[in-house]
């Protein structure tokens, strides 16, 4: 019996290795190296060993937030849609209906994609209605203090950390859409007249409900190595100043109390200037994160804008690691300005080129849209998908019957609906493969010439 015992047990540990083996292993059989946490060092990013990383990547952008003008559905914004939803159809099938989009616009084969593209994290954008259960049956909008945690309210996130396991990749975990809105754009949820910030019970209520989330988040995924951080809040454009910074070290004493070591990205809206020095508020293992986007109403060079910004940063005495968390770029010849020989790929080459010398870790905005039509691309998804030759249609959620909905939000996989934009795709391929913070090259930055 003995014997027997320790060959049972002999092979129990031989099974068990098999099964990590092949956890750690990508379909092609290659093993994705692991991982070791990531912290702030000064204005570098290193990981266990003290090893400098850059991190390149992009968003993973209407996946558990839709926005109407890059998803496959006609709407206000996400609360709307679900609130549509759960009143036609009821929580059930609503929640069917949800879940269906979501299991199709980011699926295992998108994470293999982008570590084919040769970068390495994922910003994830969510709003804490992935988390909490906060509209009746009938789709009315519940307060604060009725909101339950779901069942499942970790269940995205968790499988979107064993893809980067699996693939060798960082994620950044954005909260895009907090409870009232920080923003008011379409892009929290919510673009309803409520605030984050009002000066009320109501926004006292929104700010405790989201700090909350801050600690269950920070308490789930505590010592997860490919959790590269946690990204307070996504353009916080309601606010300013102290009062704004005052709630950020809300946010950063909640994530404190679970999680004391992995990173906390804190965005500017818009400048370093627009942030504090860290050690005014005891922060520490921190990123200041920027959004740039040189609209074409600025009428503004891009030699003009990207100067700026580099000398924004120059001038900070943050003394912090900087992520440019959201970008897109356009030639001046694009929007009627400045160098009339200036692409848009040339824009995105220069912006890269910056970003790379200054050593700013970036991440595109974004991973997948959609687009107007046949003969169009668009540099703001990697992947684009002309939505006329196409099941994956915009469906009305007040107007669609559910059937039609369904087969929309089932069609909308990158495999089956998407393009990879190779012109787009390969200018961001070379610059994630280029040496990190080389320095300014001979004769300054082409952006900025």
């Amino acid at each position: 019996m003995k014997k027997l015992a320790l060959i049972l047990a002999a092979l129990l540990v031989a099974l068990t290795a098999l099964f990590a083996f092949a956890a750690c292993n990508n379909d092609d059989g290659t093993d994705a190296p692991a991982l070791t946490m990531l912290s702030a060092s000064g204005k570098d990013i290193v990981d266990e060993s003290g090893a400098k990383i850059a991190l390149r990547g992009t968003n993973f952008g209407g996946w558990l937030v839709q926005e109407g003008w890059m998803c496959p559905t006609k709407q206000d914004d996400s609360l709307s849609t679900a609130m549509t939803l759960y009143a036609r159809f009821g929580r059930k099938d609503a929640e069917a209906l949800i879940s269906a989009y979501q299991d199709n616009w980011i699926t295992e084969t998108d994470f293999a994609r982008v570590k084919e593209l040769g970068l390495n994290v994922v910003r994830i954008p969510f709003t804490y209605m992935n988390f909490y259960n906060y509209l009746s049956d009938g789709g009315e909008l519940l307060s604060p203090d009725q909101f339950t945690l779901r069942a499942d309210a970790f269940a995205r996130l968790d499988w979107a950390l064993e893809m980067c396991e699996k693939y060798g990749l960082y994620a950044i975990l954005d909260m895009h859409g907090a409870v009232g809105s920080q923003n008011g754009n379409d892009h929290s949820g919510d673009t309803r007249l409520t605030n984050l910030y009002e000066d009320s019970a109501a926004g006292e209520a929104y700010r405790a409900k989201t700090a909350e989330l801050w600690g269950l988040i920070a308490e789930h995924f505590e010592g997860n190595p490919y959790v590269a951080g946690y990204d307070l809040l996504n353009e916080p454009g309601r606010a300013s100043g102290k009062t704004q910074w005052d709630y950020y070290d809300v946010l950063y004493d909640a994530v404190r109390a679970k999680d004391a070591d992995h990173m906390i990205f804190i965005e500017a809206v818009w400048e370093p200037g627009h942030l504090p020095l860290p050690s005014a508020y005891g922060w520490e293992n921190v990123v200041y994160e920027y959004h740039h986007y040189n609209w074409a109403n600025k009428k503004m060079t891009n030699a003009l804008f990207y100067s700026l910004k580099r000398a924004a940063e120059s001038l900070s005495e943050n003394g912090v690691p900087v992520l440019v968390g959201e970008f897109n770029a356009w030639g001046d010849s694009s929007r009627d300005v400045g160098d009339a020989d200036q692409t848009d790929f040339d824009a995105i080459a220069g912006v890269l080129e910056l970003y790379n010398g200054e050593g700013w870790h970036w991440t595109t905005w974004t991973y997948k849209v959609t687009v107007d039509g046949p003969d169009e691309n668009s540099t703001w998804g990697l992947y684009n998908c002309y939505i006329g030759l196409t099941d994956a249609a915009k469906a009305d959620p007040a107007t669609y019957s559910y059937d039609d909905i369904m087969q929309a939000w089932t069609s909308c996989s990158t495999a089956d609906s998407f393009v990879l934009y190779d012109d787009f795709a390969d200018i961001v391929k070379e610059y994630a493969a280029a040496p990190f913070a080389a320095g300014e090259p001979s004769g300054g930055y082409a952006i900025t010439a």
